[in-house]
């Protein structure tokens, strides 16, 4: 039972943390609510709201019919799959090595761990200086080893472009994958691979019987939030490419950036970020049962 000092410091928790509470949740709610009601609205530009058009289902039908939302939703889907697994894979090498003692490790792990706090655009930046076709260090070094005879043009090619959009999703997600997993090696008792050791186990079964049960609340978690990011980056992939050549590496947030603000169909990608919210909350309840077992 509590007393009446713990009851009074609970209602001045909660009348510190609602003002917060409700400000937040106006600014999820209200944009939220005005994407849905654009959604179901034939709206060209913003201005155009106070006729208040009428609601209809035309946007999403559109959406159903149009090759352009599809082969976008395939590109995001593909996009996310290939460069989640690839720097989950790498993410957890590192993680692993780095659970290791060795000379300068701290360096290395700054050096790993530097593309993480670097925005979206300056990565993008750098990597169409790397993938440049005339000047780009990879043609350079390709060239230097003899793998190619001529520059590729990375970046205005449609398959290359999705390459070099790919490689450097990589580049910048699997270093949260390696602080994530490193910090849940970190929390296992060394008493466990010592006794798995005594009983014969080799460095294989003691990973996938100790370390991998150990690492599964992190690794969903990790992998949640990593997908949704890659999921909704834009930034990224518009500094590199802009969705092209010839909408190559368009992907749901690029087409609805262009429906909104190069075509001004605002009710159509308001649609278009209508279904991008649902596949992201189909990523999250996915997650959930996993998460539960984990964590209650």
């Amino acid at each position: 039972m509590k007393t009446k000092s713990e009851k009074r410091n609970h209602r001045m928790a909660l009348a510190f943390a609602l003002p917060a509470a409700i400000f937040s949740m106006l600014l999820i709610i209200y944009p939220l609510f005005t994407t849905v009601k654009l959604s179901f609205q034939n709206v060209k530009f913003i201005g155009s709201l106070t006729d208040d058009p009428g609601l209809t289902l035309e946007n999403y039908t559109k959406l159903c019919s149009n090759t352009d939302f599809w082969n976008a939703l395939g590109r995001s889907v593909l996009f996310t799959f290939l460069a989640l697994s690839l720097s989950f894979l790498i993410g957890l090498g590192l993680a692993l090595l780095l659970n290791k003692k060795f000379r300068f490790q701290k360096c290395v792990r700054t050096l790993i761990l530097l593309a993480w706090p670097i925005p979206g655009v300056i990565v993008g930046l750098l990597f169409t200086w790397l993938f440049d076709a005339n000047y780009g260090i990879i043609n350079m070094i390709l060239k230097s080893m003899h793998l190619i005879d001529r520059n590729v043009k990375w970046i205005t090619m449609g398959n290359t472009a999705k390459i070099t959009v790919i490689t450097a999703t990589i580049w910048k997600s699997y270093p949260f994958f390696t602080l994530t997993l490193l910090a849940g090696l970190k929390g296992i008792s060394s008493d466990y691979y010592e006794a798995a050791s005594i009983d014969g186990a080799n460095g294989w079964q003691r990973f996938v019987n100790i370390t991998l049960p150990a690492l599964k609340s992190v690794i969903v978690t990790s992998l949640l939030l990593n997908g949704l990011w890659i999921f909704r980056n834009y930034d990224l992939v518009y500094t590199i490419t802009g969705g092209g050549p010839n909408q190559a590496t368009e992907t749901l947030p690029l087409l609805l950036y262009n429906q909104a603000f190069k075509y001004y169909n605002m009710g159509y990608a308001s649609a278009v970020g209508m279904v991008s919210l649902l596949v992201c909350s189909v990523f999250v309840i996915l997650a959930m049962p996993s998460l539960k077992k984990q964590f209650y």
